[in-house]
């Protein structure tokens, strides 16, 4: 029972570690796995990473990337 309790425990941090890219700008509607994807060329501001979750509530995957 404690192992799976620690596997759980485990799953649930690497889950909450998947970062994403995403142009800062107010105009951007996509996240990407990748800092260089090639979606991310036109963005004239700065790229920040954020969680994966957070990406999903308001944007959608690069069309690239899918």
């Amino acid at each position: 029972m404690k192992i799976l309790y620690a596997w759980l425990l485990v799953s649930y941090i690497n889950c909450n570690q998947i970062r994403v890219y995403v142009c800062d700008s107010k105009s951007a509607t996509r996240y990407h796995y990748k800092s260089d994807c090639r979606g991310l060329s036109n963005c004239k501001h700065r790229i920040i990473s954020m969680p994966v979750e957070k990406a999903m509530k308001d944007r959608t995957l690069c069309k690239w990337e899918q």
